[in-house]
């Protein structure tokens, strides 16, 4: 039981893996567009070009991590993921859909 639910620990804690990619790399985004702020004359300049460069490098976190996880079968394996990063385990899928019958219950 205890082995078990180290497991799932493990799978939870690498589905968390995309978010936390996500928000590292937004967050090296605005911090390069922190350094970049000061060089605007308007505030208002520095922080658009802080947010704009948060976005672009969310956005190319996520490309790069879905990229990953599409050329690693082994790492999308142990942690029960699609290829595109969500979770594919029996677990979700009775939290996601509870009335659908699945194979450990009956219809």
């Amino acid at each position: 039981m205890l082995r078990r639910f180290v497991r799932l620990l493990l799978r939870m804690t690498g589905w968390l893996l995309t978010p936390l990619v996500l928000v590292l790399a937004a967050g090296a985004g605005a911090s390069t567009g922190l350094l970049l702020a000061p060089r605007f004359s308007s505030a208002n300049t520095g922080v658009i070009v802080t947010a704009a460069l948060a976005l672009i490098f969310a956005s190319l976190g996520l490309v790069f991590w879905a990229s990953i996880l599409r050329e690693h079968p082994v790492l999308r394996h142990k942690l029960e993921l699609t290829t595109q990063g969500a979770p594919d385990s029996p677990i979700v899928q009775r939290l996601i859909h509870p009335e659908e019958p699945g194979p450990d219950r009956p219809p």
